[in-house]
């Protein structure tokens, strides 16, 4: 899903959804990192991490989920940091970056992909 970014007087909002990939933790961990235009300081950024059955992405492969898989609370993945960098992107943009993990660590998640829905507010940077 593109990026979206609405600016109203001197407030910015930005939202998006992109598949999460996993991290250097192992497969029970997840991370995005989201190229956003710059603000004039820290926004406002909320997260949802779900699983993106059916949700199109270029590349993505999506697994067929069984009834046991959909029930699997072990697949459940909670934000645990999210990092707001000044500038911290290419072109001056300042950068997102989302870590999750699963409920679970001792479930490994290779079933289906993770994504993450972001929505950041905050004052347009001048």
């Amino acid at each position: 899903m593109p990026q979206r970014v609405i600016q109203i007087d001197n407030t910015q909002i930005i939202s998006g959804t992109e598949a999460m990939t996993p991290g250097e933790g192992g497969s029970h961990t997840r991370l995005l990192w989201a190229a956003v235009p710059a603000f004039a300081s820290r926004p406002d950024i909320t997260v949802t991490i779900y699983a993106a059955e059916g949700m199109p992405s270029p590349g993505a492969t999506y697994a067929p989920w069984s009834e046991d898989t959909v029930r699997n609370s072990g697949k459940t993945f909670v934000p645990w940091s999210i990092e707001y960098v000044p500038q911290g992107a290419a072109n001056g943009m300042d950068l997102i970056a989302i870590s999750a993990a699963n409920t679970d660590k001792d479930n490994d998640t290779d079933v289906g992909d993770i994504v993450c829905s972001y929505l950041a507010i905050g004052d347009v940077s001048h």
